[in-house]
């Protein structure tokens, strides 16, 4: 696996497309401030050099502001992994980041299923949203994306099947927020999706698509390789241990 994008541009990408609802910087640290919108946009990650007294100070101030302790460790983060490791933070979400060449992503004939770009997304994306995990905290965070951004609805015999959120940083476009009903699973849905959202990136001159998943997301994982998604980097993150 060749190790990519560096941390600054993947963090960029994050911003881009996923981003918090407010960014603290302090010192070599960034403090991102999720308002419930789960662990990409509310993860502390480090910019710098690590200094002692300045995560002693980081730690005050984020109990100053009720913040929970959640470090976002980059594959290549070796001095904050050895060091959060040492102060007792264990590791949670091994996380995978997939890209593809979006030329290669659309080059396939799509399965018979509609796909519709939209913005602002419908009522019974939210509601397959919600259903699946991605609430409303996380939902708000779309409206936060300032670059250009669809959703995606799938729907098989007049049926709503699946929602995504895509948006773009530069040119690439990054996809979020990917739900496929329980009981329309295995059957094309994420592929004819997912084609959808490149023919959407292509449509806005981007060259690559990222998505990210957990390892535990079996699934996901399973689909992005069947598309022939490259693993190109990991991250995980540290929480104090209980």
């Amino acid at each position: 696996m060749k190790l990519k994008p560096e941390k600054t541009k993947f963090l960029k990408f994050l911003a881009d497309t996923w981003p918090p609802k407010k960014i603290i910087k302090f010192g070599s640290w960034t403090i991102r401030i999720g308002d419930g919108a789960g662990k990409r946009a509310s993860a502390i990650s480090l910019d710098g050099n690590w200094e002692d007294s300045s995560f002693k100070e980081l730690k005050e101030l984020l109990q100053n502001l009720s913040k929970s302790e959640i470090f976002m460790v980059y594959q290549s983060d070796n001095i904050i992994e050895k060091k959060l490791e040492k102060l007792n933070y264990q590791i949670f979400d091994q996380s995978f980041i997939f890209e593809i060449a979006v030329k290669e992503l659309i080059k396939n004939k799509p399965p018979p299923v509609s796909m519709f770009s939209i913005w602002p997304p419908l009522n019974i994306q939210r509601e397959l949203w919600s259903a699946n995990g991605i609430g409303v905290q996380r939902q708000a965070v779309m409206n936060r994306v300032t670059q250009s951004k669809t959703t995606i609805l799938g729907r098989w015999k007049d049926n709503p099947v699946a929602s995504a959120f895509v948006a773009t940083s530069g040119d690439v476009a990054f996809l979020h927020a990917l739900a496929v009903d329980k009981n329309f699973r295995q059957q094309g849905v994420g592929k004819a999706l997912m084609q959808h959202a490149g023919q959407w990136s292509y449509s806005h001159n981007c060259k690559k698509l990222m998505v990210v998943t957990t390892e535990a997301n079996t699934a996901a994982n399973n689909l992005y390789t069947s598309l022939e998604f490259q693993l190109v980097n990991k991250y995980h993150y540290r929480i104090p241990k209980a």
